[in-house]
């Protein structure tokens, strides 16, 4: 019987663990953390696609007092996404002391987007647009995407180079 209340007491001792670290994966990570680890990894990254097959992406540039001003858009998903995050950088730019273009790190707001649906008010969007700024009127952009499914139990994550250049219109 002895043995029986060890195997209990274990058992129980594990469970309260497992219960206690389940608690400190779901807290939130600190915003600028999550910003500089991004940012370090797209920097260390080498695969890069040209398009996603889960949503539409592209870029435009226009010129602004001192440089240039890069837009990216993402929209016409293809299937459920849910916290949207974005991050795009320039190889050699040093984005400790500048910031990149970021959607869904810093903001209190989730964007989630679905095929064919949008309720703005509930972060439901139709499309996601982060802005940086560039001195070059040609560049290319690193861009990070990452969503997760519609229970939050999976991470998908885009690692998408685009070239953008400003046509002087």
């Amino acid at each position: 019987m002895q043995l029986n209340s060890k195997k209990i007491i274990t058992v129980l001792s594990a469970l309260i663990l497992l219960c206690s670290c389940g608690e400190i994966g779901r807290k939130k990570a600190d915003p600028n953390e999550r910003y500089v680890l991004m940012v370090e990894t797209l920097q260390e990254h080498e695969l890069f696609a040209e398009e996603s097959g889960y949503f539409d992406i592209g870029a435009d540039m226009a010129k602004i007092d001192g440089g240039y001003r890069y837009y990216i858009t993402i929209d016409n998903p293809r299937l459920a996404m849910y916290d949207v995050e974005l991050l795009a950088i320039e190889k050699g730019v040093n984005y400790f002391s500048n910031m990149a273009a970021n959607v869904g790190i810093f903001e209190d707001t989730k964007y989630n987007m679905i095929p064919n649906q949008s309720n703005p008010e509930k972060g439901y969007v139709k499309g996601i647009v982060a802005s940086g700024v560039s001195s070059s009127p040609e560049t290319t952009l690193y861009i990070f995407v990452q969503f997760k499914n519609a229970d939050h139990t999976t991470a998908h994550s885009e690692y998408i180079k685009l070239d953008v250049s400003y046509e002087g219109r």
